[in-house]
């Protein structure tokens, strides 16, 4: 427009050349980037970075709308942001993890804060491999650095896999060389190119022969199971274990020496060797009966389940906020933490199970199945399965620990 304006002959109208916008260019500014260090708090690195105590009250106080500043644990990234012209601040921006940031931006009439949440992206990705001689399943997924996954990632997919057959096979002690897995699961991919897993939506496993299906399937929309393919649950109604590393101190008997009382009485639970602070998960779907000190048992949290059953969990160091009589909670869900209090020689976790009263035996004991498919969802699911298996199914002769994620094909996430 402006070249036709000034083709014309001779010198152009003042009239006809055109206006140009007037462009405002941002004020310069420098950051400067901090760490929350062991020990320190949010308030001292924001001192340290030259902030006005009465500035530091005033964001803190802006924080508080959104979390509580105790939460700004060591390690966390805090970005101050200041005018070159004068150094003042304009914003701070403190990183809580790769999806969330809180974004603290002075106004003339105070700080405003929001928090940006980072967009992801959800596809599937797929992993495979093969049991090597001296190996185990564990060590072919978190020691495969071709996988392309964080190690913490890939540690915690063989958690989540370890969970799944938990009641079908033993990772530890049941796989052998030659055996295979393969499995194809939801993650959420960050603009950065960094993932995080969301769920495993089907699996494989090949162990001596025979094999071992999964498919996710929520036919009741609480949050799904794991099922064959027939439709019968993976998973039991309860779990066997409250902590996730199972290292027994003392199992169930009904005649041991106590360590404490110096004589023999019954020992009706299981004792597991766990650290102070470890995270005690209840074994099953149930409403807390008790929430406090008991006598011998300490700190304990007593959980009334399903069909007369009773879980008890004691020697906690303390009990989770919220947890008291009638709370509903879920399998899996974290009710205390371990620790040593009541009758005890050192820290462990005492464990019970009873039924209509009556103590059982966790390590032998045979617990009720998790619910199957129901009959007027059993067409859905064989759906599923169809679906599932036959992607379980492309993966058979691919390289081990072979990752690939839909997107690069086209298609779609694979949802139920």
């Amino acid at each position: 427009m402006l070249a036709a304006a000034c083709s014309g002959k001779g010198p152009p109208r003042p009239d006809t050349v055109p206006l140009v916008a007037a462009v405002y260019a941002s004020k310069p500014e420098s950051v400067d980037t901090d760490i929350v260090r062991s020990g320190q708090t949010l308030d001292g690195v924001l001192a340290r970075g030259t902030i006005s105590a009465q500035e530091r009250a005033d964001l803190v106080f802006e924080l508080r709308q959104h979390i509580d500043p105790r939460r700004v644990f060591p390690g966390t990234e805090v970005d101050i942001h200041r005018w070159a012209d004068d150094g003042s601040t304009r914003m701070v921006e403190i990183r809580l993890n790769a999806d969330s940031t809180i974004r603290l931006e002075r106004t003339p009439v105070g700080w405003d804060g929001v928090v940006r949440v980072t967009p992801t992206v959800v596809d599937t990705a797929y992993l495979a491999g093969t049991i090597e001689e001296g190996g185990s399943l564990d060590q072919a997924l978190v020691n495969d650095d071709a996988s392309g996954l964080p190690r913490t990632e890939r540690k915690a997919l063989a958690a989540d896999l370890a969970d799944i057959y938990g009641y079908r096979l033993d990772f530890i002690h049941d796989i052998y060389p030659g055996d295979s897995f393969r499995f194809a699961y939801e993650r959420e991919v960050r603009p950065d190119g960094t993932s995080r897993r969301r769920r495993i939506l089907a699996a494989l496993v090949v162990n001596q022969g025979d094999t071992f299906p999964a498919i996710f399937y929520d036919p009741r929309g609480n949050g799904g199971d794991y099922f064959d393919t027939s439709g019968r649950s993976l998973h039991l109604m309860f779990k066997r274990y409250p902590v996730p590393y199972v290292r027994i101190t003392s199992g169930f008997s009904w005649r041991r020496y106590h360590p404490v009382l110096h004589r023999y009485r019954p020992h009706l639970g299981t004792d597991f060797g766990v650290n102070v602070g470890t995270p005690v998960s209840v074994t099953a779907d149930g409403t807390v009966r008790f929430a406090g000190r008991d006598g011998g048992y300490g700190i304990v949290v007593m959980v009334r389940h399903m069909n007369g059953y009773e879980t008890r969990y004691g020697h906690l160091s303390r009990i989770r906020p919220g947890i008291r009589p009638g709370v509903r909670v879920k399998q899996g869900q974290v009710v205390g933490w371990s620790g040593a209090t009541g009758l005890v020689t050192g820290p462990h976790l005492h464990y019970e199970i009873r039924k209509n009263g009556r103590p059982l035996n966790p390590r032998s004991v045979t617990l009720p199945a998790a619910p199957p498919v129901p009959k007027e969802r059993m067409a859905e699911f064989r759906e599923v399965v169809e679906q599932r298996m036959t992607l379980l199914d492309s993966l058979e002769h691919a390289q081990p620990t072979v990752l690939a994620a839909d997107s690069a094909h086209g298609r779609p996430p694979i949802t139920n």
